[in-house]
């Protein structure tokens, strides 16, 4: 009975253990599949996705998932998208079956786990899709086939944005953008861009870079500007449309005063020296004056002297002034405005109208002697040298005439000099030449000859 029992126990161990073998066995094998199957290589497409018309993009066809040493397949380019260029991997293609599109490649190269077969290029003017497909693949490695997997990428194509384009404006007020214009009216017109807008923002100002930010302003075509001011101003504009704003326009608008001939011509009275005038004499200025004027006619216009030589009256000096109820004006001249001669107009201004210019008004500002600031004469002026015309030749002024007439007597006698000096030395020369002869020339005997 014992017996039977211990046999019974043995039967059972025995089938225990053989099914755990077979059960290791099955779990061996099953993992080697998994592992080959894991490691399977493959060749496939790698960079679709979303461009827009008129862009370039790139797909590359990759072999890769496992080592092998030789390859073949074939690539199939689909869809709206042209063909820009197609290049070849780094791997040895046998004759006639390098990559492709539509033809099937095959390639040896050294032992790899990832190989480039081919670079793409596309470009497509048209909206669609598309796709770059690998198939037909077989990876080897000495023989073995290591990877059958093929794979595909795939392109959409949109339409690509189109903003507006440049906007072109004109002006039928202010036509010439490098002229002044005695007009304060100003109008403004423009042509829509060639892809059409949907509306625009406009600015005028007297900035030239600026931007109009992106918020419709007018969806007119036209704009008028009134009572502008003087000086130099700019209009800005630019146009949106569903796919975004275009650029920036800027046209520039120059706007003068307006001479009027009807108005009186301003008069300067004179010219008076403060309890405060003063001069530097090293610098060679004066200050402390003052030039007036009383015209009731010209009240509430801002008088404006200008000065000639210019450009010599400091900055910070004030020129203008604005002409009282009774219509009296003065400037006072505190900086210290160089010493000389100068002549002197005004003008008046009121809005854009400007009144003819006045007669001028001749002064003298003078450190010397204690200083001096007065009108003076134009008979009082200094007198220039007249132009002198010597032979066809002009000379600006007498003094350069005589230079040039020293200039020649000197030359004239230099030569006269020279050529005596020379003669002298011509002479003596002939002289010493004729004694030497004359030295070597035979002598006649003193003796007599006797018979």
């Amino acid at each position: 009975m014992k017996a039977n029992s211990e046999r019974l126990q043995f039967g059972v161990m025995r089938r225990f253990l053989l099914l755990v073998a077979i059960s290791i066995l099955s779990l061996t094998l099953n993992f080697s599949w998994l592992t080959h199957a894991l490691a399977a290589g493959s060749i496939g497409a790698y960079g679709g996705g979303n461009f827009v018309t008129g862009e370039t993009f790139t797909i590359s066809v990759v072999a890769g998932g496992a080592t092998f040493d030789s390859l073949q397949g074939a690539i199939s380019v689909s869809g709206v998208a042209d063909i820009v260029g197609f290049s070849a991997g780094g791997a040895t293609w046998l004759p006639g079956k390098s990559p492709s599109n539509g033809g099937q490649f095959v390639g040896l190269t050294s032992a790899t786990s990832s190989l480039t077969v081919a670079t793409i290029t596309l470009s497509s003017s048209a909206v669609g899709s598309g796709a770059v497909s690998v198939s037909g693949v077989r990876l080897a490695y000495s023989g073995d086939e290591v990877g059958t997997g093929g794979g595909t990428a795939y392109y959409n194509i949109s339409r690509a944005p189109t903003p507006p384009g440049t906007v072109v404006v004109s002006s039928s007020t202010h036509p010439n953008q490098n002229k002044f214009y005695g007009r304060t009216t100003v109008q403004l017109a423009w042509k829509a861009p060639a892809n059409g807008a949907d509306g625009y923002a406009v600015v005028f100002d007297k900035k030239k870079t600026t931007v109009p930010v992106t918020k419709i302003t007018t969806t007119k075509r036209t704009v008028t500007y009134t009572k502008v001011e003087l000086g130099t101003h700019y209009f800005h504009i630019r146009s949106t449309n569903a796919d975004g704003w275009g650029p920036t326009t800027t046209f520039r608008v120059n706007v003068k005063e307006q001479l009027n001939d009807n108005l009186a011509v301003p008069i300067i009275t004179g010219l008076e020296k403060l309890p405060a005038f003063a001069t530097n004499v090293e610098n060679g200025t004066v200050s402390g004056f003052k030039m007036f004027g009383n015209q009731p006619v010209l009240t509430g216009y801002e008088l404006e002297l200008a000065f000639d030589p210019e450009g010599r009256i400091p900055e910070k000096q004030k020129t203008s002034v604005l002409v009282a109820a009774d219509g009296s004006w003065e400037i006072v001249f505190n900086s210290q405005i160089p010493s000389g001669f100068y002549e002197v107009t005004a003008v008046a201004k009121k809005i854009t109208t400007i009144t003819p210019q006045s007669e001028p008004l001749n002064i003298e500002l003078s450190v010397a002697n204690g200083g001096e600031a007065k009108v003076i004469s134009a008979d009082d002026l200094p007198k220039p040298d007249l132009t002198v015309t010597v032979a066809g030749v002009t000379f600006a002024t007498k003094q350069q005439l005589w230079k040039v007439v020293v200039a020649g007597a000197v030359a004239l006698l230099m030569i006269a000099v020279l050529g005596y000096a020379a003669s002298i030395y011509f002479r003596r020369w002939q002289r010493r030449k004729i004694s030497k002869n004359d030295d070597d020339s035979p002598k006649p005997s003193n003796r007599a000859t006797l018979r």
